[in-house]
């Protein structure tokens, strides 16, 4: 997997997620994370999801463990350990490394049963870890569906009726062929990528990645080779960090935002997007996604976007800091330079104790994260409060919602 980035734009500060984990493996074992098989030849059910978060949420089962999964194509399958206590006769360890690039060893075992719908799939390879560090740890998932599972059919999302439909083919759907696009299915997880414009030009590999919370995201060694290519013009934004989290810890890499950006995905254009860097691959989140219904056929490898009308701008909304979360606090990871943020001083390291309306002491972190949207989005400025690293002493700052 590549970065499961699960973006959350809270309105107040947004935190990343990067559910997706880059797999380091020995030549010759991307093969074994293909594994396993689906016990129909010819398939159809249909679920309903939850879209919360930016995310979508099945309910599905794993080896008997029912409760709510994300459903993260950037992704392959994983069973937190937290939801039970399994041993599994066949499983190996493996170094794994996140998209931050943090490396940590990992479980990996054949999942006997999982269950979608209907469909009931075997010997899946699965990862079996502890719950990812920061925000991940709030939403109450059991674990993931990845791409891996989806591998061996055509799945679709429809808004409208709130439903996942999982078919054998993109046909099975009653799609005209024209009306999608090329997509390539990687070796290592069967990750979906589809050939992207930017500002005209071809980027080759972008992943589909519905674990992201995103508009898009750009690697940052693409992005300098788009300026070197005079497709992209300055920064608009740089901030000396990241709100990115990967498996195994908050990410370190530096972020830019760029304006009015075209887009052209697939058959679907798109303009005065604004898009950020990451040190992960250049992916389309769900903040593009969410716009009209998608299709991905793995085994014929088309992607079907249909957008029911014309979306102009995509911005992303800041109050000029990156936060992270670390053990039970939220800590400034990166500060937007040129904001009131930066002049007012806020240094990476200082620790968010509160917000207007919400002293965090009172709460428990969880509680904070998942009702910061609800407390913080019809503001445009909000009052925080801050203390240093170490120190009880803390102070207050108010700073202005961008909309950049």
């Amino acid at each position: 997997m590549n970065s499961n980035t699960m973006k959350y734009i809270s309105g107040l500060f947004k935190i990343a997620i990067l559910s997706t984990i880059l797999l380091v493996l020995p030549l010759g074992l991307n093969a074994q994370f293909n594994g396993g098989s689906l016990q129909s030849e010819h398939f159809y059910t249909e679920l309903p999801f939850e879209y919360v978060h930016d995310k979508i949420v099945i309910e599905a089962s794993m080896n008997g463990i029912k409760g709510r999964y994300l459903l993260d194509t950037g992704a392959m399958c994983i069973l937190f350990k937290d939801s039970t206590e399994l041993k599994f006769a066949d499983s190996y360890q493996m170094k794994i490394g996140d998209a931050t690039g943090k490396k940590q060893m990992a479980e990996v075992v054949q999942m006997p049963l999982i269950e979608v719908g209907e469909l009931k799939y075997q010997n899946i390879p699965i990862l079996y870890v502890d719950m990812f560090e920061g925000p991940f740890k709030c939403l109450g998932y059991k674990g993931i569906i990845g791409s891996n599972l989806l591998r061996f059919g055509a799945f679709k999302i429809d808004w409208g009726a709130q439903k996942l439909i999982i078919a054998e083919s993109y046909q099975a759907l009653g799609i005209d062929a024209k009306k999608g696009s090329k997509m390539h299915v990687n070796k290592q997880q069967s990750s979906p990528f589809v050939k992207t414009k930017v500002n005209g030009k071809n980027i080759r590999q972008v992943l589909i990645d519905t674990g992201s919370g995103d508009i898009f995201s750009l690697y940052n060694a693409t992005a300098k080779w788009l300026m070197k290519k005079g497709r992209l013009g300055q920064a608009s934004y740089i901030s000396s960090g990241t709100n990115s989290h990967g498996a195994w810890g908050a990410g370190e890499h530096q972020t830019s935002i760029f304006q009015q950006v075209e887009l052209a995905l697939g058959n679907t254009e798109l303009t005065d997007v604004s898009v950020e860097t990451s040190d992960g691959k250049s992916k389309i989140g769900m903040k593009i996604l969410e716009k009209g219904d998608f299709i991905l056929d793995y085994p014929q490898k088309r992607f079907f976007f249909d957008v029911k009308e014309h979306h102009h701008a995509f911005l992303i909304e800041s109050f000029g800091i990156d936060l992270v979360m670390r053990g039970e606090q939220f800590v400034v990871n990166g500060i937007w330079k040129g904001t009131l943020a930066e002049a007012s001083g806020i240094e990476e390291g200082d620790v968010v104790v509160g917000i207007e309306g919400m002293q965090f002491k009172d709460i428990s972190i969880c509680q904070v994260f998942l009702t910061l949207k609800e407390q913080t989005q019809a503001r445009e400025q909000l009052t925080f409060y801050l203390r240093k690293p170490g120190e009880s002493e803390r102070r207050k700052v108010t700073l202005p919602r961008l909309k950049i």
